[in-house]
């Protein structure tokens, strides 16, 4: 199985269009896989306006990667407020178990940023983490990286978490894709965990294809 991940698009449809396009013309891409910060940050006088606005960019996002005619799967991340469509089985939670049994995702520890309903901290992550059925078959889908792997941006700060790096080194699952940290998109391996940091920048529309059951790997720029 042939996955292409992204993550960071922020509501830019300029950007998703040249997904879309990328993908349609792969025949050997079997899913596709978003790791949050799906829409974009609004100047609005209250929450509920962002969620409204947001939510107006989530189906339109939606619609254009119904192009594709394959599987999709996303998480929210820590910009995205707008509440997903309960029938929406692209949404990793809601997404057919029976199909993707080996994908897990942990989008609700999503935390170093401001204001989401996904906010929490160390102790509860490391608390949720270990309800997790994850073993060393497991693909995880999250938005916020390990610390201190494939998380530094350009101003030296590590965004990464720790709970996320513990969890890694004890269940060493087959792969991490996630997003978030814009200056730190690679491919590296963490306790026989490939990790992926897939995130898009302002200026590059990017992504990594991986083969499941291989680890080759391409990177992807558009």
């Amino acid at each position: 199985m042939k996955v292409f991940v992204t993550s960071d698009i922020h509501g830019r449809f300029d950007v998703l269009r040249k997904i879309v396009k990328f993908v349609k013309e792969r025949e050997d891409i079997d899913c596709v896989i978003l790791c949050g910060d799906i829409t974009a940050d609004y100047v609005v006088t209250s929450f509920n306006e962002l969620e409204d606005i947001q939510y107006d960019d989530y189906k339109k996002a939606i619609q254009m990667l119904q192009q594709i005619n394959k599987k999709v799967l996303f998480i929210l991340g820590n910009h995205d407020v707008f509440n997903v469509d309960k029938a929406d089985t692209n949404y990793l939670p809601y997404c057919n178990a029976v199909a993707f049994n080996n994908f897990v995702s942990i989008e609700y520890i999503n935390f170093l940023m401001y204001g989401t309903k996904r906010e929490g901290n160390e102790q509860d992550m490391m608390h949720r983490l270990s309800k997790l059925n994850i073993d060393n078959k497991s693909i995880i889908i999250s938005h916020i990286p390990p610390y201190k792997c494939l998380d530094k941006a350009n101003n030296g700060v590590y965004y990464g978490s720790p709970a996320i790096r513990d969890m890694i080194k004890k269940k060493k699952p087959a792969y991490f894709f996630c997003g978030h940290v814009h200056d730190a998109f690679g491919f590296k391996k963490l306790h026989n965990t490939f990790v992926v940091s897939v995130a898009c920048d302002e200026i590059t529309t990017r992504g990594w294809v991986v083969n499941l059951e291989t680890a080759a790997y391409e990177k992807v720029i558009l």
